[in-house]
């Protein structure tokens, strides 16, 4: 009996960080790429009767992470474990929860349906775009909200704040935040472009930000395109200041220097993904996820 940590490529610090603080070493694994990019995985620990966890953000390059994973929880599942709990502090394709136009895969259904027939008893990841994905799995799911990793940054700010839910669906995640620490709540209407990925054709403030501190709470960075958009229009909308609070800072491209020169005075984020330093800005204030990621899973620990 007992428990085994494990990790992938993707996060490694992250890993060390959360069997750290589980009192745990990080089990040992070879990962070998080849020159075709063929991924080989060797689990180099006896697993047989232990609680393994797998740890995996599934970050870009994204299927190059998600076959290490499943490869990974093969390779565990043949040495005849108690249990196999994926931990993916950033799960990759949660965007892609619905069918928008005629022809389209539902995505986030798929690759649920790719982790569980490797033989995974449960997951544990950190915001979710849409909890609905929650019901593509038949295993349990444990969801954490990543945000409250930045509510006593928040508890400090002496201005008055209101948080801004970028879109309409992100308002049930803004909510929560804002309810957790009794603050008002204000929203971004947007109208996106379905035929050109990230882009928005229209957006609008619904309440009232004059003189505050906006704080504007997100799953996710990509491009920073639209909170650059929001930075603009909450400052004119006389907004005193604005930060973005995302969990994950799934950066791409110019990302970082977009949002270096835009209206936003801080960006937050957590360390559910790799930012390589070259990508780090003076805004970027990174925030560590360990403590949700092993508060979870000591709760499984036998």
């Amino acid at each position: 009996m007992g428990a085994l940590i494990l990790s992938g490529t993707s996060n490694q610090p992250l890993a060390a960080q959360v069997a750290s603080e589980l009192s745990l070493t990080l089990g040992k694994v070879e990962i070998i790429r080849f020159a075709d990019s063929e991924c080989r995985i060797r689990i180099e620990e006896d697993v047989e009767g232990k609680d393994v966890f797998i740890i995996q953000s599934l970050s870009n390059p994204v299927d190059e992470h998600l076959m290490e994973l499943i490869l990974m929880g093969d390779a565990v599942r043949r040495g005849e474990p108690r249990k196999i709990i994926a931990v993916l502090p950033y799960h990759s394709y949660a965007r892609q929860d619905r069918i928008h136009r005629p022809g389209e895969c539902l995505s986030a259904q798929v690759v649920a349906h790719l982790i569980e027939s490797v033989g995974f008893d449960k997951l544990v990841t950190l915001e979710l775009h849409n909890e609905t994905i929650l019901g593509f799995f038949q295993i349990p799911v444990v969801h954490i909200s990543g945000l409250s990793v930045f509510q006593q940054e928040v508890e400090k700010i002496k201005d008055e704040v209101v948080v801004i839910t970028p879109d309409a669906g992100a308002l049930k995640r803004a909510q929560k935040f804002a309810e957790t620490m009794d603050l008002p709540l204000a929203l971004i209407e947007k109208k996106r472009d379905l035929d050109h990925a990230h882009k928005i054709i229209s957006m609008r403030v619904v309440g009232d930000v004059k003189d505050k501190t906006a704080i504007i709470v997100d799953d996710v960075i990509v491009t920073g395109g639209t909170l650059v958009n929001a930075a603009y229009l909450l400052k004119q909308k006389g907004a005193k200041s604005v930060i973005a609070a995302a969990t994950h800072a799934d950066f791409v491209g110019g990302a970082g220097k977009i949002l270096n020169e835009s209206p936003l005075d801080q960006v937050w984020v957590t360390d559910t993904i790799t930012i390589p330093k070259e990508m780090h800005f003076s805004k970027l204030r990174i925030f560590s996820s360990y403590t949700l990621l092993a508060l979870a899973m000591k709760k499984m620990i036998k």
